[in-house]
């Protein structure tokens, strides 16, 4: 027989674990709502998609969803707050990298363009980007979070002496974030992204000639290796 005090030990013990195991159903649910929000979103637009989609394709109860978020905008942030999270996981990755900083910004886009593939958060947050929004949300920032670190890697490669010293950072930077959106735009739109990387190769080929600098474009097969 159990003394006293080993009752009450187990009953704390059993409620932490019951405590632990409802905290790991919930981000469960949680996880599987937004990534359901983000294929409806992919489907069928912000406007398009529905709530009851939604936890439909999550396998969620009214409850569930009502609980986690109580409105489709808040959905939609979720989305994106997710994609910033990979974004900055990518950036990360190359920021001890010690490639050539051309090297660098190619295989950025290239790594970007397989998430834009293999995540559907990823993907269902950039369609979200393009939408025009009806009022002063959030969606608008998710071309800003790579201004900055592509302007960075470009001033780099300029100082490496790989990039022409005669083009602004930040203007490239704005094109490159640009010509991404319409490149994967146009691919989803036409393969569902299956020539996305081919298409983001051909990107390259028709940019690289024009921001080598003179004397270094010997780089250039080597950089479209990892286009």
């Amino acid at each position: 027989m159990l003394c006293p005090v080993a009752r009450v030990y187990c009953r704390c013990t059993d409620s932490r674990e019951g405590d632990v195991a409802q905290q790991a159903r919930a981000v469960a649910t949680r996880n599987a709502i937004v990534e359901a929000a983000a294929a409806e979103f992919i489907e069928h637009g912000f406007a398009g998609a529905s709530i009851a989609d939604i936890a439909q394709r999550a396998g969620a109860t009214k409850g569930a969803m009502y609980f986690h978020f109580r409105s489709k905008e808040l959905l939609a942030q979720a989305v994106i707050d997710r994609q910033r999270e990979l974004n900055d996981e990518l950036q990360d990755k190359f920021a001890s990298s010690d490639l050539s900083a051309l090297a660098i910004l190619v295989s950025m886009v290239h790594a970007l363009g397989d998430l834009m593939r293999d995540d559907v958060v990823a993907l269902a947050a950039m369609r979200l980007a393009v939408e025009v929004p009806e009022g002063g949300d959030d969606r608008g920032p998710t071309y800003d979070a790579w201004a900055a670190p592509t302007s960075a890697v470009i001033s780099h490669a300029i100082a490496q002496g790989d990039v022409r010293d005669t083009i602004d950072p930040e203007v490239l930077s704005r094109f490159l974030v640009a010509a991404f959106t319409g490149v994967q735009t146009a691919s989803f739109a036409s393969t569902r992204l299956e020539d996305l990387m081919d298409r983001l190769h051909e990107m390259w080929t028709v940019l690289l000639p024009g921001i080598v600098a003179p004397g270094r474009e010997h780089v250039i097969p080597d950089i479209l290796q990892r286009a």
